[in-house]
């Protein structure tokens, strides 16, 4: 019996970079989608198979347009014969006012975030299927899709929508024996497409874990999913948040504290 094989979309850098390199190291053959950046995918690359002496095919698409992610799916089974896993990892960032928002803007947002997984799904779910495969399916969400700011109306609302459409993917594909989930990362410190000079300065002390996270944080909560020891889950979303999704850190609650808040005052009315 040979490696079980994974896809994973927008695998050259941040989150999905992370990912790669979990399941490389989990014993995964590997196919990696990206958009234009070879040199980038390269060195995932390069990295998983020098390290973990795992299989590793690249493949240049952009998720926007329908006849690549159909290419992406064929291409993947024609080397490998049979997918085990989709990781529908890639999306793009969008922050801004709805009022000023564009409308090729929203398209692109909905084809590459929310079509492009559900393609995927369909189209890797109905070869699990066809060839008696119980997989597993991950499509990375966001802490965004409960935590609405004023400029992610269009983000947040898609990743939103994807949890709740994977939801019935996993009832369509379940009796298949085919689980499919979400995970909603917080924030992670990776630098993604059109934010490369942002800085996390300060982010951590937000955060109750006291840090930012990382794609491999990412990629250890998907490889879980993908695992037998998770079986019985599915139609679930998992936040990997460092606690985020709790609120911000107002106080340090390691220190000792005498206030009506902390230990030392008990009042009665």
């Amino acid at each position: 019996m040979g490696r079980k094989t994974a896809i994973i979309t927008g695998a050259n850098r941040g989150v999905g970079r992370g990912v790669a390199n979990v399941f490389a190291e989990k014993g995964y053959d590997l196919f990696l989608a990206y958009n234009g950046e070879t040199e980038k995918a390269k060195e995932v690359q390069q990295y998983v198979t020098e390290k973990y002496g795992v299989r590793c095919e690249l493949f240049d698409c952009d998720l926007s347009k329908v006849e690549d992610i159909y290419k992406l799916v064929d291409t993947a089974i024609g080397i490998y014969g049979k997918i085990d896993v989709l990781m529908s990892n890639a999306g793009v960032g969008y922050e801004k006012y709805l009022r000023y928002a564009k409308v090729e803007e929203i398209d692109h947002v909905y084809m590459v975030n929310y079509r492009a997984g559900i393609l995927l799904a369909t189209l890797v779910g109905q070869h699990m299927i066809d060839n008696k495969i119980k997989g597993s399916m991950v499509f990375t969400a966001s802490v965004k899709s409960i935590q609405p700011t004023p400029i992610d109306c269009i983000y947040g609302g898609m990743k939103a929508g994807l949890k709740r459409s994977v939801q019935s993917i996993a009832r369509e594909f379940g009796p298949f024996g085919i689980r499919a989930n979400t995970v909603s990362p917080g924030c992670i410190a990776i630098n993604p497409k059109g934010y490369e000079d942002k800085t996390y300065e300060g982010d951590a002390d937000r955060i109750p874990i006291g840090r930012t996270g990382t794609g491999e944080d990412i990629g250890y909560m998907a490889a879980f999913l993908c695992s037998e020891e998770a079986g019985f889950i599915t139609g679930a979303d998992f936040l990997v948040d460092g606690g985020q999704a709790c609120g911000e850190n107002s106080m340090d609650a390691t220190e000792d504290y005498d206030g009506i808040h902390g230990r030392g005052t008990y009042i009665v009315k």
